[in-house]
């Protein structure tokens, strides 16, 4: 099985049709949050066209599972036909089990606790945009940064990607690997 990680996608139809060239052959995806919307404290992208980008959602070909963000709003949901799940978004998949954050209402210590009390192999989060993969003991935290406003020092948009005992973050410029973790 392959999933697909992407978070921070703010209204940028662009960033969505470079993530799609990673995405189309996933069998399912995981959205992190702050879909629609740039949010007040963050520029413009440069191909925001969120009616755009909710068509292709709402066309997607492969199932997508989003975790509400802090710049998710009900209108949002008025034109997605995905729902959007609050706060969280938990799953089992072939026996891993998987939870959604968007992260912006969630201390590290919490993070830990659910990590804890519900045997997580993934925990995915976004809201920072910046890609984090580490280990929590035996769980792999995820944060694919963001698609379309990268806070990297070197601005490069990513995704997450998750295949054969492995997690990689990738350039959605070059298609590099931005780093990489086996579980």
């Amino acid at each position: 099985m392959k999933i697909g990680v992407i978070s921070d996608t703010h209204g940028d139809y662009a960033s969505w049709e470079k993530a799609w060239n990673f995405l189309e052959d996933t069998d399912l995806i995981f959205h992190a949050g702050d879909v629609l919307y740039h949010g007040p404290r963050n520029p413009l992208p440069s191909g925001y066209d969120p009616k755009k980008l909710s068509r292709a959602l709402n066309s997607c070909s492969v199932p997508l599972l989003v975790a509400q963000g802090n710049c998710d709003a009900v209108v949002d949901q008025m034109v997605l036909n995905i729902p959007i799940q609050t706060p969280y978004v938990f799953t089992v998949i072939h026996r891993k089990r998987f939870m959604v954050q968007h992260g912006h209402s969630i201390s590290e210590e919490d993070m830990h606790e659910l990590i804890g009390k519900y045997k997580l192999d993934f925990f995915i989060t976004g809201h920072t945009h910046i890609p984090v993969l580490e280990k929590i003991g035996d769980c792999v935290v995820i944060n694919p940064g963001s698609t379309s406003l990268s806070k990297r020092d070197d601005k490069v948009n990513s995704i997450g990607l998750i295949e054969d005992g492995a997690v990689k973050i990738v350039d959605l410029e070059s298609g590099k690997d931005i780093m990489s973790l086996d579980f």
